[in-house]
């Protein structure tokens, strides 16, 4: 997290989110609950990506590149990038790959993630002659009857590889074929489940191409990971169909997109990505290509991509195109065309609507357990394989209400938090930390909450109801972290007398004085660090029968 961004402070496992102007105004407002257990895990995420697949060219002689460079890899933090394998019939793709491999390195400081998906082979392979407008692998008649020219395919995704290689690209994944079941006239290559032949048709079988390319690739030093089928939807057993008449051995992860199966001015109602989500759930599933919707739905397709299917990984669509995308581009070579005078691109709402996920949770995180209460609402929570991360997405589906929401994080405390915000007026916008007031998540809204977690340690976390103490309620640390002094702000509900304790992060005495006695009612004191150097601690107010209000604080 950026040491310049707000931290606040956060005393016990029940929290508040601050999600705006920091009150409830006369709108309807829901209370919610979001219990998180970081100890009830999924799927390992992957990770987020796009496309730049098409007006390739365009970004590559955009005058300000640079710039959209940093806003597409930097800023969204992407980790997989979509390119089209468009080998012996597009000589200059290999050189604008290399291009953005570069320079999502330059801005991410690592390498990305390449996924190489075929959208057809050349015209010399396909049935048609033409590397567009449908057709099949080409084929002859043997002694067998109808023969297809999977090895000719083969041969061609290994000469691809070859040609990347030599650039200093190795796709970490490929794919085949992109949308083997659909023809349009663009680059596509119809494959079937299987071989289909017929008095209606002659069409190759995915199941085929894929075993004479995977065989043929498996023999390099370098070998990527195979993904498919990448159909174009997920309703009508699609998914299942191609991937039953295959070896599911020979792929990674299963692949799709979601131009059928699921409603973009509905993403909620699908059942169609629980259904895919159980179909071989020992495979890490892709979402690899999307983009219908608008900005809203969009939240609400990746939700349910999480929720409901475990994906591994979300990949938009266009991550530039023209009027579209998640940057839309000017054309790049007349400056008097562009929409934005300066900068010739714009960032569209579905750009932060993604960023809400992509620039927060990582590669390597895990899904973990997380209900929310109440009707509008949906949730996701995210943690990191060292336990001292997590992330949580909250979605308002609600077009007229607001939230007001408590978090419950099993388990752990939290001790820094930002979050950000998209909505009808918002990008991706700071909003704050959590706080121990309540605060209202607006309506049609996506926020998310990075937090900075640590364990609970027996004995001084709040989970010990023995050790806590309805008549003594902390309330507020400020400011927190600190370097000299702080005041706490309790509440005690009958007259009694105090002792403030001070413990390490083991648990470890490092403090304890007699305040006196204090009346009902609200007090304030200085907790002064006399000599206790940085770190993580944990103060207790106890009274005479050792009941304790509980909380924590950061000394820097």
């Amino acid at each position: 997290m950026n040491k310049n961004r707000a931290l606040y402070f956060l005393g016990t496992s029940l929290l508040s989110l601050v999600y705006g102007s920091g009150y409830i105004n006369a709108q309807s407002t829901e209370y919610a609950v979001i219990s998180i257990n970081p100890e009830e895990t999924y799927q390992t995420v992957e990770g987020f990506g796009a496309s730049l697949a098409f007006y390739e060219n365009w970004l590559t002689a955009h005058p300000n590149k640079n710039e959209i460079y940093d806003a597409i890899f930097g800023e969204l933090s992407l980790d997989i990038l979509r390119v089209r394998n468009a080998y012996n019939y597009d000589p200059g793709m290999v050189g604008r790959v290399s291009e953005f491999a570069q320079a999502a390195e330059n801005s991410l400081g690592k390498p990305i993630a390449i996924l190489s998906t075929s959208w057809g082979p050349p015209g010399y392979l396909k049935s048609n002659n033409d590397r567009k407008n449908g057709g099949t692998l080409k084929y002859s008649m043997g002694e067998n009857g109808v023969e297809f020219d999977y090895a000719g395919f083969a041969g061609w995704w290994s000469k691809s590889l070859d040609e990347y290689n030599a650039h200093g690209i190795y796709p970490t994944y490929i794919s085949i074929q992109n949308e083997p079941d659909w023809a349009a006239s663009w680059e596509t290559c119809l494959l079937q489940p299987a071989e289909k032949v017929d008095a209606a048709d002659t069409i190759a079988g995915y199941n085929k191409a894929l075993d004479a390319v995977y065989d043929t690739v498996m023999k390099r030093e370098i070998r990527p990971k195979f993904l498919g089928p990448e159909t174009v939807g997920i309703g009508y057993n699609a998914v299942e169909n191609y991937v039953n008449a295959l070896e599911i051995s020979k792929l990674y992860g299963i692949a799709h997109h979601l131009y059928h199966g699921v409603d973009e001015n509905d993403p909620y109602s699908t059942t169609d990505m629980s259904k895919v989500g159980n179909f071989h759930p020992e495979i890490p599933h892709f979402q690899s290509e999307y983009s219908l919707g608008d900005w809203f739905s969009l939240a609400g397709l990746m939700y349910k991509s999480f929720h409901d299917e475990k994906v591994v990984a979300y990949l938009y669509w266009d991550l530039i195109w023209d009027g579209g995308g998640l940057v839309s581009l000017d054309f790049p070579w007349d400056q008097s065309q562009w929409t934005d005078p300066q900068k010739g691109y714009t960032k569209s709402r579905e750009f932060y609507v993604f960023k809400q996920f992509s620039a927060f949770i990582h590669p390597g995180w895990k899904q973990i357990g997380s209900s929310m209460t109440g009707t509008n609402g949906r949730a996701l929570a995210f943690c990191n394989s060292g336990r001292d991360s997590a992330v949580l997405v909250v979605i308002n589906r609600s077009s007229t209400d607001s939230i007001s929401i408590h978090a419950s994080f099993s388990g752990y405390s939290i001790y820094e938090s930002l979050v950000f915000r998209t909505s009808e007026s918002e990008n991706c916008e700071y909003q704050g930390g959590l706080s121990d007031s309540i605060f209202v998540l607006t309506p049609r809204s996506v926020a998310t909450v990075e937090m900075k977690i640590t364990e609970i340690i027996a004995g001084i976390g709040s989970g010990n109801s023995a050790l806590v103490s309805d008549g003594i309620i902390c309330k507020s640390l400020y400011p927190n972290p600190f370097s000299q002094s702080a005041i706490l702000q309790f509440h005690l509900k009958e007259h009694q007398q105090i002792w403030l304790t001070i413990l390490d992060s083991q648990g470890r005495i490092i403090r304890k004085s007699r305040l006196g006695d204090y009346t009902t009612g609200d007090h304030t004191l200085v907790i002064d660090r006399a000599g206790i150097p940085d770190g993580i601690y944990f103060y207790r107010l106890e009274n005479s029968q050792g009941r304790s209000g509980i909380g924590k604080f950061i000394l820097q």
